[in-house]
């Protein structure tokens, strides 16, 4: 029986679990982290935002973990973690209506952000898991998968975990990382018997092979009326009752994975009940929407379909006595919007920087975790009122064109407020400006820390109840959404957020991003000048310098294939792999044989140099 002592131990080496293990370890706490299965594993949650790339970026620069920066932006994640993930350029939508063709016009879009912030990236999660779990062990953390915890006691000083086998491990703190299936949240009661959110969904996913880029399904793959390929996207089929994710890791030219991620979520008010097998179901609802059996024809599951129950979890508190949920171990809405992995991001920066204080003054006191709670609970129930608004909305065109612009609108506003902390720091190497990250007025998700997009959002979803209710049609509630959002002062008119037909609000190029702070700075009040600002030079020279960096590398390839052809011999053993050169490129010498024989000896001094 082991009784291994930490500072922090983190139960579940996810995405988030392993991120607050790199910095923890990093900043030399001593940290645990556990996981019950082995790495590669199969799990979803596989898309980004851009304001998750922008507080992955935000979180790296932050505390000194740059490579958790690289998950947040494709080109960096497929160079340097897996060239399994896949790009993303936008949201795109298509909306089917049962028994009919799509219609042309029925398309929605937002455009991500384009370098050197973005793209987003699809992320294929058993390598991008693995390698941020095995990153933490780089950074000091002792890692041990296949330990299952059987139980876990609450003392005064210590919390108590206890494996299988007898190994026992004691932490002054712990993190529960473990998401749906957490121990936590049962030993200490901390889930709502009912869930409180009004999202009310259930669940069919597989990964599948053959699945054709949404281009493909337009009669003028050319002229789809949107700035970005579909193909190109999270693209997502709507229909009253539900909507189908389609994420492909296989949309660029670099691409080694044939799979698309492919699931569907169904409204249980409308489809309550199981009907047979998952990918049965799967089939005979897809059957009902030309467009959307057409894109599946020739599509063929890569692994068991998975079905579920309601999928809805919550907590009113993710906090215990020395212990803190992350927030998929505390709650879970639907993965519409792909805003999850958003609250995640939040609540990992807000975690680490109180933990780390913590940490120093050895003090776990419950309320110097107080704000986390509130800002994840403050960002799921936003969240759920977005979700569920949407699957309202579904019911008609006309509501889901106007609804998704409430989105749009939180997604971008709630961007920008990172992003001009970001740039702002790289323009002066300043920190401040990376602590101003978890301030109350800047930290939330989709706009939800911003008061007049939540007040434009209440607004909205009032028409879409009273539509829901039969109190007035769906055309008109769109009507009025989109007259409130044309009415908006603090949004560009030239974005078209009152405008039924133009179907994507805005695109994020250099150019188009600089249109978009020069009109801010001109039109914006102060507190949006501070949100949605920055300067535009350090973003153009930021831009100039991808592009640069990209070149030199197709070079440096194209050298190293020519000498491949003419010579064996090469230095390249001598480097880091990439997924492991943050820090530095050379490989440090292995000390003599001799010197290693005399553990009392001096460590020898390193003959290759390791640049930062």
């Amino acid at each position: 029986m082991t009784d291994d002592r930490y500072d922090v131990a983190i139960l579940g080496s996810g995405i988030g679990g392993s991120m607050l293990a790199c910095i923890l370890a990093r900043h030399g706490v001593r940290t645990l982290l556990l996981e019950g299965a082995t790495h590669p594993r199969f799990t979803i949650g596989e898309s980004l935002i851009p304001e998750t790339g922008i507080r992955l970026r935000i979180i790296g620069e932050k505390y000194g973990v740059p490579e958790i920066g690289w998950i947040g932006a494709f080109h960096k994640l497929r160079d340097n973690v897996s060239s399994n993930c896949g790009v993303k350029r936008s949201f795109s939508f298509m909306y089917h209506s049962e028994g009919r063709e799509h219609r042309a016009g029925e398309v929605n879009q937002l455009p991500t952000l384009t370098p050197p912030i973005g793209p987003d990236s699809h992320l294929f999660r058993q390598d991008v898991d693995a390698y941020l779990a095995a990153l933490s062990i780089q950074y000091g953390a002792t890692f041990r998968q296949g330990t299952r915890i059987e139980d876990i006691k609450f003392g005064e000083d210590e919390v108590e975990l206890h494996a299988a086998g007898g190994v026992s491990f004691k932490a002054k703190f712990l993190i529960d990382a473990s998401g749906m299936r957490s121990m936590v949240s049962d030993q200490l009661g901390l889930r709502d018997e009912t869930p409180r959110f009004k999202t009310d969904t259930r669940t069919l996913y597989t990964h599948m092979m053959n699945v054709p880029s949404a281009d493909l399904l337009l009669s003028d793959p050319q002229h789809r009326g949107v700035p970005s390929p579909l193909g190109q996207a999270t693209m997502h089929h709507i229909f009253d009752g539900g909507w189908i994710w389609v994420i492909p890791f296989n949309n660029h030219r670099q691409a080694t994975n044939p799979l698309t991620s492919v699931g569907m979520m169904l409204d249980r008010r409308k489809h309550p009940d199981p009907q047979g097998p998952p990918e049965e179901e799967f089939r005979s609802v897809i059957a009902r929407f030309p467009t959307i059996r057409r894109h599946f024809d020739g599509a063929v599951a890569a692994r068991p379909w998975i079905g579920s129950g309601r999928l809805q979890y919550s907590s009113p508190h993710l906090l215990g006595p020395r212990v803190l949920q992350l927030p998929h171990a505390a709650a879970f809405v639907d993965p519409l919007f792909s805003s999850g992995m958003s609250v995640l991001t939040v609540a990992v920066d807000l975690i680490a920087e109180r933990l780390l204080r913590a940490v120093q003054d050895d003090d776990f006191a419950t309320e110097r975790f107080q704000f986390v709670e509130d800002v994840v609970n403050t960002g799921f129930d936003h969240y759920d009122m977005i979700v569920s608004g949407a699957f309202d909305s579904f019911a008609s065109y006309d509501t889901w064109n106007a609804w998704n612009r409430n989105w749009a609108l939180g997604n971008m506003l709630g961007a920008f407020g990172p992003l001009s902390l970001l740039i702002r720091y790289l323009q002066s190497g300043d920190p401040s400006h990376l602590a101003k990250t978890t301030e109350p007025g800047r930290i939330g998700v989709l706009g939800s820390h911003l008061p007049n997009v939540v007040a434009t959002m209440r607004g909205s979803q009032d028409e879409i109840e009273a539509a829901t209710r039969g109190e007035i049609t769906h055309a008109e509630a769109g009507r009025r959404i989109f007259a409130r959002l044309g009415d908006l002062d603090f949004v560009p008119k030239y974005m078209g957020f009152g405008k039924p037909e133009q179907g994507a609000t805005a695109t994020f190029t250099l150019l188009s991003g600089a249109r978009h702070v020069t009109w801010y700075r001109r039109h914006g009040t102060a507190a949006w000048k501070e949100n949605c600002t920055f300067p535009l030079r350090t973003y153009a020279r930021e831009a100039f310098k991808w592009a640069l960096e990209s070149r030199r590398e197709g070079q440096r390839r194209g050298r190293s294939g020519i000498r491949d052809i003419l010579f064996a011999d090469n230095q390249d053993w001598r480097h880091l792999p990439p997924a492991m050169s943050a820090h530095g490129r050379l490989w440090p010498a292995i000390p003599p044989a001799a010197e290693l024989a005399v553990p009392d000896s001096e460590p020898a001094e390193p003959t290759a140099e390791v640049t930062a």
